[in-house]
């Protein structure tokens, strides 16, 4: 079911009873980047239709709340230009998420002329007005973060982080894996005449579940000629399985008391949020009201498991879309729009789109086990329960991980912490294995629609040939996928470590 974006948020029963005016004092929005080239031919690049999809979804978001006009406008935001303490905007240094970053913030902030007014003009001492180039462009300020600085962990925390591979790894030798491996595989193996230059005949297998996918889902937006090969059907039954090993390697956490390295980027992110919106209340709501943070797809499964989204809705068990957002809204209710004093009185929202098309819908969902009527948490209780996951240090990342990066001390990973591994030898959650389960006695075919209805429900997607999905990690390592005999684009008869071939 699709529900329209015009449709303004209703009005929330508040726990003091009665009604009362909405004010939003700050958003805090993290974005997977849009439409890109395959990862099989580096340098991977946004497409066109990419940033496309990252303005569109930056003017969505400028509908919301930028503009004065709107019921969730930011309280006190400049509606027309730039004004850079309002405004955050940080991403890994990485060409795609840049850039993806880069159109959104477009989008959010286009160019002065977008306003019917005169492009402002300076004059000089010889009396020359001198406007601005391309129409009063206006350049947003993205903080990017390089793989040696320690602050990278906030939004790619599971880059060097040995653990997180060890813990995803323990999956390939897993009973689930096995049975699926033998299943899938002539599955896998119907699609060597597209595979075949790309993939050793050992690796068309549900253990590239991912890369396969991945590469053939770009096919279907971008080659004819494999948009005509492969069916509906067929994609559906590819993203089904990519999803499932995914949930495995990023979200299969068994113990709320255990969390360990497996969902180490969720954690990291949620830091990075709960510091943002502290940032906005120590400020008084006159800083950071807006911030920007663009990630992966598998950031975004981590958290999903972390903050218990699945039991809100199935759908979060799967990948999200190219361009897909999250978003924390910090609320008050009262009679004007001052924002409150040491955070008495403030509620966050959590807020997902799956993906950039016009349809889809910025929805609310309850977060961490609260009923979807409770779904708005007081600041307090959403600071506690973000608090119980987060890493809260660099130095505690060291030691969960094992790593070795040069911001770590050389003794973090004995002495930091002493995380055991509650991952090893584990498999799916009982959810996911009892409907994959299912998926091992059906027929191809049979599984995909099957599957669909029962575990799906609606999916995100409107039509499968435009099911924006992508990733190998969107940039980080394929460590976790750790037996893939892959085979350069240049020289397809030798074998590489798959690290070598889509390092970004």
């Amino acid at each position: 079911m699709l529900y329209s974006l015009s449709l303004a948020l209703p009005l929330l029963a508040l726990p003091f009873g009665g009604l009362a005016a909405e004010t939003v004092h700050g958003v805090v929005v993290f974005s997977r980047h849009g439409d890109r080239t395959s990862k099989f031919f580096p340098p991977t690049q946004l497409t066109a239709l990419g940033q496309n999809q990252m303005y569109n979804s930056g003017a969505f978001y400028r509908s919301r709340y930028i503009d004065p006009n709107s019921a969730s406008h930011i309280s006190g935001i400049s509606a027309r230009e730039i004004v850079s303490s309002q405004l955050y905007a940080a991403a890994p240094d990485q060409n795609l998420l840049v850039n993806s970053g880069q159109a959104f913030l477009q989008g959010l902030y286009p160019p002065l002329s977008s306003f019917s007014i005169q492009d402002p003009a300076e004059t000089v001492t010889n009396g020359t007005a001198v406007t601005p180039p391309l129409s009063g462009y206006q350049y947003a300020t993205i903080h990017t973060v390089s793989s040696s600085d320690p602050s990278t962990i906030w939004l790619k925390g599971d880059d060097g982080c040995p653990r997180k591979i060890q813990d995803s790894a323990s999956f390939f030798t897993s009973e689930l894996y096995t049975r699926l491996e033998a299943s899938t595989k002539n599955f896998y193996e119907s699609f060597s005449d597209i595979l075949g230059g790309l993939l050793t005949p050992s690796a068309m297998s549900y253990t590239s579940a991912y890369p396969i996918f991945d590469y053939i889902n770009v096919g279907t937006i971008h080659n004819d000629t494999i948009a005509e090969r492969v069916t509906p059907a067929e994609l559906l039954q590819l993203r089904t399985l990519a999803d499932s090993q995914q949930w495995a390697l990023n979200g299969n956490i068994p113990s709320a008391k255990s969390l360990g390295a497996l969902p180490i980027s969720g954690r990291t992110l949620a830091s990075k949020i709960l510091m943002q919106l502290a940032s906005i209340i120590d400020s008084g709501g006159k800083t950071n009201k807006f911030s920007l943070f663009l990630g992966s797809y598998d950031t975004f499964l981590s958290f999903f498991a972390l903050s218990q989204l699945p039991n809100s809705d199935v759908n979060f068990f799967g990948l999200p879309d190219y361009g897909s957002t999250i978003a924390f809204e910090l609320i008050s209710y009262s009679s004007d729009a001052t924002m409150p004093m040491n955070g008495n009185g403030l509620y966050v929202r959590f807020l997902f789109r799956n993906g950039t098309d016009d349809a889809a819908p910025l929805r609310e969902y309850p977060i961490f086990g609260h009923a979807r009527a409770d779904a708005v948490m007081l600041w307090a209780d959403f600071r506690d329960a973000m608090a119980r996951v987060t890493v809260s240090s660099v130095s505690q990342w060291c030691g969960i991980c094992e790593a070795t990066e040069s911001f770590c001390p050389i003794s973090a990973s004995s002495s930091t912490t002493n995380v055991q591994n509650p991952h090893k030898k584990k498999t799916l959650t009982l959810a996911v294995a009892g409907v994959i389960g299912a998926i091992c006695a059906l027929a191809v075919v049979g599984v995909a629609m099957a599957f669909a209805m029962v575990f799906f429900g609606v999916r995100f997607a409107k039509s499968w040939r435009n099911t924006k999905r992508g990733g190998f990690n969107d940039g980080e390592k394929l460590g976790s996928t750790c037996d893939l005999q892959l085979r350069s684009s240049t020289d397809k008869g030798g074998v590489q470590h798959p690290d070598k071939i889509f390092a970004q």
